[in-house]
């Protein structure tokens, strides 16, 4: 295979008497995305920080309260009906305890598949939860079922997040993989997606890439952004 060449950029004398080096169209394109891209990641991570923090400062009592609400807007909202298999999450941390609704969907008849972070850049796997299953530790501190629980594939995905905004896109972790997993779930077969977090961790605007997948609704315990109507 011939060696590829790297050209070095042009060193010239500029009119200010100063020595510096002429770029090619491409290459100003170049530096120009790259310095955009330094740009959002930089703003992502200052808004997952705030997010953290804002997330962080909420009681005991107003948290509590707010995991009876999401349950009980959830079921004024929607009617998933006994066939749907619904994808939860294991809140970890001060994430929106989603526990009551969990057990209320689980006594309406639904199957609920808890979410496993298989290997990095890989898409999520689901596996059947029941209030007897065996939870483990798995990967960032998640709670996951053990190998033996049965792979399954959601009808609907309630999904964590860090942050929202009145668009229904959402701010995640970093990982990429609900992201990555939504899109490919989407490109198969008729989902439904549901960001679920406190009221307060709605921002102006979160920072977006052409990767972001966009929530059909944002359930919150006081309101439902997005498509109300009932399945």
């Amino acid at each position: 295979m011939a060696p590829t060449c790297i050209h070095r950029p042009q060193r010239i004398l500029f009119s200010n008497g100063r020595f510096g080096f002429r770029s090619t169209p491409f290459e100003q394109k170049l530096w120009f995305w790259s310095e955009q891209i330094l740009k959002k990641q930089e703003l992502k991570k200052r808004l997952r920080e705030k997010a953290a923090l804002i997330r962080g400062e909420i009681s005991n009592e107003v948290a509590a309260e707010a995991a009876g609400a999401i349950a009980e807007r959830f079921f004024r909202t929607w009617s998933p009906g006994r066939s749907k298999v619904i994808a939860v999450f294991w809140p970890i941390k001060s994430e929106i305890n989603i526990r009551p609704l969990i057990e209320k969907l689980y006594q309406a008849g639904c199957s609920i598949a808890l979410p496993e972070v298989v290997a990095p850049n890989k898409v999520l796997l689901f596996r059947k939860w029941t209030p007897r299953a065996k939870m483990t530790k798995g990967s960032y501190n998640t709670f996951v079922l053990t190998a033996n629980a049965a792979v399954m594939e959601p009808d609907w995905i309630l999904v964590p997040l860090l942050a929202f905004d009145s668009e229904r896109f959402r701010l995640g972790y970093g990982g990429g993989y609900y992201d990555a997993t939504l899109s490919q779930l989407a490109k198969q077969r008729e989902i439904f997606t549901i960001g679920v977090a406190y009221d307060v961790q709605e921002f102006e605007a979160v920072p977006k890439e052409s990767s972001d997948f966009q929530l059909d609704a944002v359930l919150t315990e006081k309101r439902v952004i997005g498509k109300e109507e009932k399945y």
